[in-house]
């Protein structure tokens, strides 16, 4: 078995609990879960912190997969869906959950230095929610580890995770402004805004 594709393989799952990782930090921003205790910058920084993690070992995962000598893949073959000789359908879902993480980061930067587009960076996190599907998908159908007990158990914790979040985020609302911090923040309001678009 050749390094490049363990290397590939592990990347894989690391993006994938990862990803899943992003998307419940960013759930957690939007409910009353921690209470009292509730720090939304902490949550933020750490949001941003696992995007960034994420986005690299993406990269790792494509890189080893194109140096791999036993799938074969070319520049193309990642990075556009269907082109895959291998597993052509399991590749072009995780293509597209590529292409459906990458514009938050990037948009969210531009929109910290462009305020007129701020809109797009809000509409943007409905491509991250839809990412974590096709991410899924990919894992189960193209992962050879998938369906091993330890991979099904990642499986089950992080899907559960995601759907106890998003069922907290629809009855449990966001926390009242005073409460969302423990301290006062010395940014002012518009800087504050400016920030946080940075930071996603």
């Amino acid at each position: 078995m050749h390094l490049t594709w363990v290397i590939a393989r592990g990347s894989g799952i690391a993006t994938w609990g990862l990803a899943t990782c992003v998307v419940a930090w960013g759930l957690l921003l939007r409910t009353r879960l921690l209470g009292r205790v509730y720090e939304g910058q902490r949550i933020l920084a750490m949001h941003k912190f696992l995007t960034g993690l994420t986005l690299t070992f993406l990269l790792v995962h494509i890189v080893s997969l194109i140096l791999d000598p036993y799938v074969n893949f070319t520049v193309p073959m990642v990075l556009v869906p269907g082109l895959a000789s291998w597993q052509p359908l399991a590749v072009a879902l995780g293509i597209i959950a590529m292409w459906l993480m990458a514009p938050v980061s990037l948009i969210g930067r531009v929109a910290a230095h462009w305020p007129r587009i701020s809109h797009l960076f809000r509409q943007s996190h409905y491509l991250a929610y839809a990412m974590w599907p096709f991410a899924t998908a990919h894992y189960i159908m193209a992962g050879t580890d998938a369906m091993t007990l330890w991979s099904l158990a990642i499986l089950v914790f992080g899907t559960g995770a995601l759907v106890f979040l998003l069922l907290s985020r629809g009855f449990v609302p966001l926390p009242p402004l005073d409460q969302r911090h423990t301290k006062p923040s010395a940014t002012p309001p518009a800087a504050a805004d400016q920030s946080s678009l940075a930071d996603l």
